[in-house]
């Protein structure tokens, strides 16, 4: 026994077990029982009065042992293994085991059994002990169904004298009962229960099936309970993901002579045999392949089925020389390579396995080889020949422990002895014998007796162990450098390992002024193998190409925000303030102070507080904006916009359409783009000639702020900001979001104040390199790079900002001033109660008695009026008159009864007849106000015990609250508290609790231990002296909001209309309930009711999220957050524990504890959805233990999209075509790109799409630029501009063989640049016109854009700008295409620009297209 492997191999050896008959299996499969269940097997107490009297004189002091075993009645078989109980003594004629064991078994078949035997112990003179069976009893499992519930109950076994060998008898085969011969023992019977275990699942990898256990055995894989039965909710330690890799096999004296010597062997056998072909021939084996099972094995059993990987032979030594000749096809050779044999067996790609930290856990390996010989006579195919005899046969098998002490092999190779011969294995199969292999390995040195001569040297295995955690990219460099490492491709084999990579991060862009710390980490769900030293590059591997979310710009909160100080020049300054904008004026008529964005802005809490002007008119002008070229997009894109928003609690802003108004008149710079005023458009699509810019205003006073909430608001105006998405209103595309700091909002005790902000609006794009492909490269492709994250600039936004002071309202009412708060504590005799008094009518419990006095002077009118002939003011009218008001009264209570009870009758058409005519005579008035009477008079007590209170919450935030509870009676009492909505709890917590009276500053006593909890109680309990009053702890918080959100698309508003007013009410709100906590003391009766009304408010959204993703397909995306810093934390070494919450159920949402100092990883999984859907939710994240309040609320939008991929050449049209379907009704239809220059859409104006009508689209790609990037094309109803359709476009967009080359030398820093002149032949006979086209224009420039081929040479100028940066390097590819209908490649070239020292390389495209 290997010191190494010597505590795996003792489990082994003590756990080894029977397989159950091959036919009862057969028989469980046929029957569809394919899943095991998990099963729980109490053992308690043997009763055998009359056990001792058969036992022999002198052995009273016995123990006794109790053993179980499977046992197969149909096929007389036993298997598993024998469990034995610890030794225990008999008192009283009775043996107390109470022991509890578990198994899980498949074969939920009649006939399947326990054979329990009692057996006792005595010791022997050497100190061992003899055991002699005292009886045995059976556990039938599934008697009469092949279902788990048939094996639960309890059970009372009687005990029978024999042996469970008796078992055997082929009498007890044909016999119903398993008993039927046996004779039972007088008095003498097991107790135990036998009941089925689900939690057992989460554990069944650790254990074989059919076997017994007990929890408190050594179980690797198993966490320990302190409880000692750790299979009672069984934990699971982590399975850790680790990759093998460099793996070879040696064998001895070398694997070319074993091969040969073991083939000698079987062919030997085989004609020993004497069964030759039918010709007369002998049979002939040959290795038609050689295989590798690797598993893990903790000792009891594999973790998981063993995977089989094929090996192939190998040089070792002149392996990487061979491959790279091969590959390249040089006609250099190597006089080692042509002469070597091979050497070791090699696996050429890497293997993933996951295993657990444990010592006993071992990696199994099994060498195994396929022999195949042909059937019938022999022909001249290959030994691949399908009609060929096979059979299979283990060689070799090893183990190893990666976490025996010490476990120094990481980094290093490991290299592990292989068995053979007759020893137990794992797997359980005949291994091919050392000794044989011995005998043969050497025939020179065998001596005269035929004894060999046999070397220390052993069959070996060499391998390499990662961990797949190791090679996560930590930062975007990491995961850049891993993505650009050349992987090797494995050799295609119906078994070949399966490599794994784990999930990288793309780079962020570090030259973006804007650049966010919230980093996104895109899930890579490609498989990737590692190259090995001993195996370099033997082809490139095909790899599909990464789909990576894409999301709109992160600007984090309070820090890059976009720049909002002026940029325009003061030409463009004048133009907006000439438009005619609307001014900013406080109360009084006076212009706003103005504030400058680029200075700080004081905050004093204290100075805002004291403001006389209570009340807030924020106001928020869009002004202008200002476009930026852009790659793929015209001049004028965009012609007309929208913007979405919100703005604290109030519901999100969807504005209207606006124009981008340009004068002609005035003309601007490159260097200077034009401000286009923003206008806003009517519903007929005429430009509005009113005002220009779009106004919006929010009004935050008294009666919109909760008790307390105006410091909140001033704290969010000063440390938050304000999110903007920009839109294209014509093709609903976004162009971009930016963000504005409201701490400039702040008036600081003046009247009115205003900030003039112009904000860069960002968006993000996704782009991967590709290979340049060469002549002497065709046919080798490298695998692409990692996609890269750039932030693009697609505009500036002037926007102005404004805060208005207001007096209060004269009307009477609550003020929401910073110094009141909300009451926390609740004592019914200072609060509302909920009973009115009145009458007995459900109608009126919560009305007023004046108002139910007053109830009979309204029906009066509705009743038989006065008879005629009488006076109504004689003597008895009086009394008619009031006997004519109860009338009245009666009426009407008697009519809401039976109109309430009508319809009941009506919702229930299903009731029984006797059931409809029993609530039928129930309708009659009278009897219905008999029958409800009591109840009434119930109900009016519970409203006398009820105390109201008012209570706001929003998403995610906890509202604590403390009741005040009193004991009535004179005597203890044990009260029990039940509260109807699972969001309202109690904090039976002591340290909880204590945080939330220190958080809500509440000063009342704070007891430990207060409350007890117990089993199937309907909820905790508290013991109350007589008369004595206590404050019970309540919080309230709920995750979950609705997810309704409004159509993509700008909203409409009545023309003519200037400014927006914001509408308070609010939206994506928490539910509004009314939950009860009932006080009921130990008679079950009522003590207290304290109803809370909850009153929803609306949170506030610190980050948003938009995310693009096909759809229909789950979206995985991590969220990394920097270091959290928490003050409260003393120790440094302890960082801050997230916690996130997620208010979508659906969705998966959670958060990783890493190292301190680790930045924490936010995980989403989010279902997919169809296309166009958008699915929004919010994700709260929270700093503090006991999630009192979230830290920041996100809003994450998912647009899912119907992807479609398209592979195209650079400056090649490429046509694709998609499918639009219609919907219900008749629509006007366009389609939009996001790159119209690249991507022309046919139809490219507006169609008619019928309902059901199915419409092709026609895509023209034809892109510029080489890598990978998403585009986006969206069908647009133009009437409803509303979203019908969209697709994401993943484009990989590839080099063209390149033929020629040009350098330039360009001096760096020099404005003059450089010209050169490329000299070209028109290789057509006739005259043709060549177009010239540069994708970095402002490096590279032509003469003329295009010019004249008439089948002479032609010299086209080209200008080399200069460098504006240290030396560099820049290479540009010059493709030249002939197009009559469609573009045809005839050459390409290369310009590079040289600066005095290289630079990285950047492959750009000019493309001369032909006409």
């Amino acid at each position: 026994m290997s010191s190494d492997t010597e505590q795996w191999e003792k489990v082994f050896e003590r756990n080894r077990f029977v397989l159950p008959p091959s036919q009862t299996v057969r028989r469980a499969v046929d029957r569809h029982l394919t899943q095991s269940s998990g099963f729980q097997l109490s053992l308690g107490r043997l009763a055998a009065p009359h056990l001792l009297q058969e036992t022999s004189e002198g052995q009273e002091d016995l123990d006794y042992q109790l053993r179980v075993t499977f046992f197969d009645h149909k096929q007389q078989h036993f298997f598993g293994r024998t469990w034995k109980t610890t030794p225990q003594c008999m008192k009283h004629n009775k043996i107390s085991f109470n022991k509890v064991v578990y198994f899980h078994t498949s074969l939920k078949l009649p006939g399947t059994m326990l054979v329990l035997e009692l057996v006792s112990l005595s010791p022997r003179p050497d100190g061992s002990q003899q055991a002699v069976g005292q009886g045995l009893t059976v556990l039938d499992l599934f008697a009469n169904r092949a279902e788990a519930q048939d094996a639960d109950g309890n059970r009372r076994l009687n005990l029978y004298h024999g042996s469970p060998r008796g078992f055997l008898h082929p009498l007890v085969k044909d016999m119903v009962g398993c008993v039927g011969l046996l004779k039972a023992i007088d008095g003498a019977h097991l107790d135990c229960v036998i009941r089925s275990h689900p939690a057992l699942a989460s554990a069944m990898h650790l254990l074989p099936q059919n076997v017994v256990v007990s929890g408190d055995e050594n179980i690797p894989g198993l966490v320990a309970s302190p409880t000692g039965d750790a299979l009672l909710r069984p934990h699971t330690l982590r399975m850790l993901p680790f990759t093998l890799n460099r793996l070879t096999i040696s064998l001895q004296p070398s694997l070319e002579q074993f091969e040969s010597q073991l083939l000698q062997l079987i062919n030997a056998d085989c004609r020993n045999t004497k069964q030759p072909q039918p010709d007369g021939t002998a049979q002939t084996f040959v290795i038609q392949e050689r295989r590798l099972h690797v598993g893990v094995h903790n000792g009891w059993c594999f973790l998981d089925n063993p995977q089989v990987v094929v090996l192939e032979p190998q040089a070792s030594r002149v392996r990487a020389r061979a491959d790279s000749t091969s590959r390249r096809g040089s006609p250099l050779r190597d006089s080692t390579v042509t002469s070597s044999l091979p050497h070791v067996l090699c696996l050429r790609s890497s293997l993933e396995v996951k295993l657990v930290n444990h010592q006993a856990l071992a990696i199994v390996f099994q060498l195994e080889y396929v022999f195949s010989t042909p059937i019938g006579r022999e022909t001249t195919l290959s030994a691949t020949f399908t009609s060929r005899a096979a059979f299979l046969q283990c060689l070799r098998w090893g183990i190893w422990c990666p976490f025996q002490e010490p476990a120094d092999w990481k980094g290093k190779e490991i290299q592990l002895d292989l068995r053979g011969g007759a020893q137990s294995n794992p797997y359980g199969v005949m291994v091919y014998g050392a000794e044989a292999s011995a005998r043969t390995r050497s025939p020179a040195l065998l001596s005269p007796s035929g004894t060999a001569q046999v070397s220390d040297v052993k069959d070996t295995m060499k391998f390499r162990l990662l961990s797949s955690l190791e090679g996560t990219a930590s930062s975007p460099k990491a995961s850049l450098r891993s993505k650009q490492t050349p992987r090797r491709s494995p050799p295609s084999s119906p078994h070949r390992g399966t490599p794994a990579s784990p999930p990288e991060s793309p780079p962020e862009p570090g030259a973006c002024s804007a650049v966010s710390s919230i980093a996104h980490l895109e899930v890579d769900f490609q498989r990737e193998g590692e190259a090995s030293p001993s195996a370099p590059d033997e082809g490139d591997q095909l790899r599909e190409l990464p789909f990576a979310p894409v999301h709109a710009p992160v600007i984090t909160l309070g820090v890059n925000v976009p720049s909002s100080g002026p940029v325009s020049s003061r030409s463009s300054l004048a133009r907006l303030h000439s438009a005619g904008f609307p001014d900013i004026q406080d109360c009084s008529g006076q212009v706003a102070e103005v504030l400058d964005p680029t200075e700080p802005v004081p905050f004093d809490p204290l100075h805002e507080e004291a403001d006389a002007l209570r009340g807030n008119l924020v106001v928020f002008q869009f002004l202008a904006f200002t476009r930026m070229p852009v790659a793929g997009v015209g001049h004028d894109w965009p012609d007309n916009i929208y913007f979405t928003f919100q703005f604290y609690r109030f519901p999100p802003v969807t504005s209207q359409r606006l124009k981008l108004l340009t004068s002609d008149k005035v003309h601007h710079k490159t260097s200077d783009p034009p401000s286009c005023i923003l206008a806003s458009i009517n519903n007929d699509g005429s430009v509005n000639s009113g005002s220009p810019g779009l106004q919006v205003q929010f009004r935050v006073d008294d009666s919109f702020l909760r008790p307390g909430e105006k410091r909140w608001f001033l704290r969010y105006l000063a440390l938050h900001t304000m999110h903007i998405s920009v839109w294209d209103s014509s093709s609903l595309l976004l162009i971009g979001s930016t963000a504005i700091e409201l701490k400039y909002l702040l008036r600081q005790g003046k009247s009115a104040v205003q900030t003039l902000h112009e904000v860069e609006v960002l968006t993000t794009d996704y782009v991967g390199d590709d290979a340049l492909l060469t002549s002497a490269g065709l046919g080798h492709r490298s695998p692409s790079g990692s996609m890269t994250v750039h932030t693009v600039v697609r505009g500036r936004l002037h926007i102005r900002t404004g805060n208005i002071g207001c007096p209060a309202e004269p009307r009477g009412g609550r003020t929401a001033d910073a110094t009141s708060s909300p009451t926390h504590i609740i004592v019914p005799s200072k609060a509302t109660s909920a009973f009115k008094g009145g009458s007995l009518s459900s109608r009126n419990l919560l009305q007023h008695n004046a108002r139910n006095r007053s109830q009979p002077d309204r029906l009066e009118s509705d009743w038989d009026p006065v008879p005629t002939g009488r006076d109504p003011n004689g003597p008895d009218g009086e009394l008619r008159h009031k006997l004519r008001r109860m009338a009245a009264v009666r009426q009407r209570e008697g009519e809401e009864d039976v109109r309430a009870a009508k319809v009941a009758l009506r919702s229930n058409d299903s009731l029984e007849p006797t059931r409809g005519a029993e609530l039928k005579r129930e309708l009659h008035p009278t009897e219905a106000r008999e029958r409800s009477k009591a109840e009434r008079i119930a109900s009016m007590l519970s409203l006398a015990i009820t105390t109201q209170h008012l209570l706001y919450a929003s998403l995610g935030s906890a509202e604590y609250v403390e009741f005040a509870l009193r004991n009535p009676f004179n005597v203890p009492q044990t009260v029990t508290i039940h509260s109807d909505d699972a969001e309202l709890s109690v904090i039976t917590d002591t340290e909880e609790w204590r945080y939330f009276k220190a958080l809500t500053k509440t000063h009342t006593p704070l007891e430990e231990n207060m409350f007890h909890l117990e089993d199937g109680a309907a909820g905790p309990r508290v013991y109350l002296r007589p008369k004595e009053s206590v404050y019970i702890p309540l919080k309230y918080q709920s995750f979950l909001c609705d997810h309704t959100m409004a159509p993509q698309g700008p909203s409409f508003l009545p023309a003519g209309k200037g400014s927006q007013v914001a509408k308070k009410k609010p939206s994506n709100l928490v539910a509004g309930k009314t939950i009860k906590v009932t006080f009921k003391a130990e008679d079950g009766k009522p003590m207290a009711v304290c109803q809370l009304n909850v009153e929803p408010t609306p949170h506030v959204v610190d980050q948003t999220f938009r995310l693009y993703h096909p759809e229909l397909t789950f979206l995985k995306k991590a969220i990394r957050l920097p270091p959290w810093h928490n003050p409260a934390v003393e120790e440094q070494d302890v960082g801050t524990r997230v916690f996130v919450r997620c208010s979508d159920p659906n969705i998966i949402c959670q958060t990783r504890k890493l190292v301190p100092g680790e930045p924490q990883d936010v995980f989403l999984k989010v279902p997919g959805s169809p296309s166009p859907n958008i699915k929004m939710f919010f994700v709260m994240v929270f700093t503090d233990k006991w999630m009192a309040a979230p830290s920041q609320v996100w809003q994450i939008y998912v647009h899912f999209l119907e992807r479609v991929d398209v592979s195209c050449v650079t400056g090649q049209r490429t046509c694709q075509s998609l499918v639009l379907k219609g919907k219900q009704a008749v629509r006007k239809v366009q389609c939009f790109s996001s790159k119209p220059k690249e991507i022309e859409v046919d139809p490219k104006g507006v169609f008619v799409l019928p309902p059901a009508a199915v419409q092709e689209l026609q895509l023209k790609v034809q892109p510029w630029r080489v890598g990978s990037r998403f585009v986006y094309v969206n069908a647009v109803d133009v009437e409803q501009r509303r979203l019908v359709a969209a697709w994401l476009l993943c484009l990989n967009v590839h080099q063209p063989v390149l033929s020629k080359a040009f350098e330039v030398c360009v001096p760096a820093g020099s404005k003059r640049g450089s010209s050169k002149k490329i000299t070209y032949t028109n290789p057509y006979t006739n005259s043709r016109t060549f177009l010239l086209r540069s994708d970095h224009p402002d490096l590279l420039q032509f003469k003329e854009d295009e010019f004249q081929g008439i089948g002479s040479p032609s010299c086209p100028a080209a200008h080399c700008a200069a460098a504006e940066r240290p030396p560099w390097r820049q290479r540009w590819n010059i493709c030249m295409y002939s197009t009559q209908h469609t573009p045809t490649l005839r050459h390409s070239g290369i310009w590079r620009v040289n600066t005095s020292s290289i630079w990285p390389v950047i492959s750009q495209s000019t493309v001369l297209e032909l006409q």
